[in-house]
């Protein structure tokens, strides 16, 4: 590719970024410019160590506060209005502070000078226990008769620092039900909290950096194994999932809440299946009033919905699974600076927009899916929020392709001068480059569900060549057919069966399905609907998502036909897999030449995996040795490919990306095989499409600057 393809590095993450879970959480480089977003509150913190002693001390005037700060820890982005960021911009603005608290904040010897936040009892917020209709409970200790209730068996809601929770007792099976039944939620794993890091370490295998995670400022939910003697109802809370996402109370209120309960709280978002989380007191109880039985409310309005953040074990240490509170929105600074602000828009689930000024990239907290008017609504309120925080009213925007993403619709009819369409999987990896400061072009393997191709198909197993927002297609992998459409996303057999027809055709497959106990519970009829509907091509798309490969196996291997929320099935079968077992046969692209038109040639071809996995269950091999065994098919097949890339290229760098990657056996697989001193992968920012918005911006910079048209 001549020099133009040599690498060109502009920075290191080492020199911008920071840990994850420890005090260098919120640390900001210096900008190449001055002005507009030099300025934005840091993120929310936990209750640090010397205001957690003042509400512990029965002598001093914080004691038992559950609104206690100082300019080290507390709330911060969730209670700003606007800047610059003083009090009477705050939704503390409301309190005026008393003699103590003005001595303090005018003191520079004191630990609360000039603390925006800082409160006591006898001039800040106060909190409350209230029933469903919000009407005040009388109680003389509002967190010790919640935590009474939540041993009752009861749900409540509560009011934290950037959202409501749903809380109820994680000990209980039919407690959790209940919850899962008016949540309606039916399987996905709930988190859970505990008092403290020993009550942790008896709820989960925390290693050193997971600990340093779960008890660093940020107290994200940290996912770690789930201990088989745990004090909980481990399957009810966590599901199918051998892991359990733990957290430490992060405010007074969680920790008295916590304390008086003395057991492990499922501590989860305070919405219905499908909506944003309340962040108003009217709000939650209109939507929490037939989930709670009871609220804890306060006084203290939250400005912007942060939820809050879940990390987990990556290879030499921890990354981000879901960005938000205790992250979010510190900056990232970029390899070069925009020449004017951008907006990225990012993707359609688990959302997350971006903006920039000068060289520093912010993104907004996790915003969730927006599927629902509800959930739009919130997306746009917070963005458009975060840029006018930063002073900005961005005229270049950077989106999905794809065309029924809300977030594309709302690009494409926001004023703009200049829109940058941004291909999915390139956005993933011009994340990764962008988190690390690369500036060069690299290998990508993107791996995910789906995505939109620009042949109009649903991509997701992609071998790409990015240099900036330039780019080729290497390599794919096969389509597999999906009758139905996106039912199969849920209806996984159907995935099954696509598979089984690619793999066998129609005969041999109609056979097999007789014979695997995925299709036990599928009627007859269905499968011969499904059967016709692909010899015919109707509402039968190819996929090529890794997602969708890892549903159909995990459906055959795993016997299950549905997926009760996402990734769910490509979870267990990753939770299955043990051993070190070699790959199954598969079979490689012809060639990577770049030019011309894209064909079967390219592509990865999994058939010849597919038929040996199936006549493996079929013999009866175990689920846990087919896991393996599939995982290691995948992880060669790609090694394979993206060896032969970097040889024809003369590049080094290869960046893996894309939700499929959470998959710690293919990331530790590929790895191993492709060498840790050429892989670059994201930690800052979600390989998942919460960090979509972080590589749409790095395009639309790098074309702002004239580097990529």
């Amino acid at each position: 590719m001549g020099d133009e393809a040599r690498p060109r590095r502009r920075g290191s993450a080492a020199a911008r970024g920071s840990r994850l879970g420890t005090s260098t959480v919120s640390v900001i480089a210096p900008s190449e410019r001055e002005g507009a977003g030099a300025l934005l509150p840091p993120p929310d913190l936990a209750t640090c160590d010397e205001c957690l002693a003042d509400v512990d001390n029965p002598r001093g005037r914080h004691h038992r506060y559950a609104f206690t700060s100082c300019v080290a820890c507390g709330p911060r982005f969730a209670v700003t209005r606007s800047m610059p960021y003083d009090r009477e911009r705050t939704t503390l603005a409301g309190f005026t502070p008393c003699a103590e608290c003005a001595r303090e904040h005018a003191d520079p010897s004191a630990r609360r000078f000039h603390a925006q936040t800082l409160a006591c009892p006898a001039c800040g917020p106060r909190l409350w226990l209230a029933d469903r209709r919000g009407d005040e409970l009388p109680s003389d200790d509002a967190l010790a008769d919640a935590a009474a209730r939540l041993r009752e068996g009861q749900v409540l809601a509560v009011q934290g620092l950037g959202a409501f929770h749903l809380v109820c007792d994680a000990t209980r099976a039919e407690v959790v039900a209940t919850l899962r039944r008016r949540k309606r939620r039916d399987a996905q794993p709930f988190a859970v909290m505990v008092a403290d890091l020993d009550a942790a370490e008896r709820v989960a295998h925390l290693d050193a950096d997971l600990r340093e995670a779960l008890c660093g400022p940020g107290r994200p939910i940290v996912l770690a194994p789930t201990r088989a003697d745990a004090p909980l109802a481990a399957r009810a809370v966590s599901g199918p999932s051998p892991r359990t996402g733990v957290m430490l109370p992060y405010s007074p209120t969680h920790r008295g809440l916590a304390r008086a309960f003395g057991g492990a709280m499922v501590v989860t978002s305070g919405n219905l299946r499908g909506g944003p989380a309340a962040i108003e007191r009217g709000e939650a109880l209109r939507a929490l009033g037939d989930v709670a039985d009871a609220f804890v409310l306060h006084d203290r309005a939250i400005a912007r919905r942060v939820e809050d953040s879940v990390v987990a074990r990556a290879h030499r240490g921890v990354r981000v699974i879901r960005r938000a509170r205790g992250l979010a929105p510190a900056p990232i600074r970029l390899p070069a600076a925009s020449p004017e602000p951008v907006l990225a828009l990012g993707g359609h689930q688990k959302s997350a927009a971006c903006v920039v000024v000068g060289d520093q990239a912010y993104l907004t907290p996790h915003l969730g899916d927006l599927d629902s008017f509800e959930g739009e609504q919130s997306w746009r309120r917070e963005l458009e929020g975060l840029e006018a925080l930063l002073g900005v009213r961005a005229e270049a925007l950077a989106h999905d392709l794809h065309p029924d993403y809300a977030s594309t619709r709302y690009a494409l009819r926001r004023p703009a001068r200049r829109r940058l369409g941004v291909q999915h999987h390139v956005a993933h990896a011009l994340a990764a480059l962008a988190e690390h400061g690369l500036d060069e072009p690299a290998i990508a393997v993107a791996f995910d569900g789906t995505g939109f191709g620009t042949d109009g198909t649903a991509w997701g197993g992609e071998v790409l060549l990015v240099d900036g927002p330039r780019w080729t297609r290497l390599s794919a992998l096969r389509p597999i057919p999906l009758p139905g459409g996106e039912r199969a996303i849920r209806e996984v057999w159907r995935a099954a069966l696509g598979a089984l027809v690619d793999a066998f055709g129609e005969g041999e497959a109609r056979a097999l399905s007789a014979r695997l106990r995925v299709f036990d519970g599928v009627p007859a009829a269905a499968r011969e609907t499904a059967l016709r509907m692909i010899a015919a091509g109707v509402e039968s798309p190819g996929a090529r998502g890794v997602g969708r490969a890892f549903d159909a196996a995990g459906a055959l291997a795993l016997a299950l036909p549905r997926a009760d929320y996402d990734a769910h099935v490509a979870t267990a079968l990753e939770a299955c897999a043990e051993g070190a077992e070699g790959p199954y046969p598969f079979a490689l692209p012809v060639e990577l030449d770049p030019a011309g038109r894209f064909g079967s040639e390219r592509e990865i071809d999994l058939r010849p995996t597919f038929r040996a996995l199936t006549r493996e269950l079929v013999d009866g091999r175990s689920p846990s040795a087919v896991s393996a065994r599939f995982h290691a098919s995948v992880v060669e097949a790609t090694a394979a490919v993206v060896t032969r890339a970097l040889a024809q290229t003369g590049l080094r760098r290869v960046v893996l990306c894309g939700g499929a990657m959470q998959n710690r056996r293919l990331e530790e697989g590929l790895i191993e095989r492709l060498g840790a001193d050429r892989v670059c992968m994201a930690r800052a920012v979600p390989l998942n499409d919460g960090g979509l918005a972080l590589g749409q911006a790095w395009a639309a910079v790098l074309a702002l600057r004239g580097e990529g048209g």
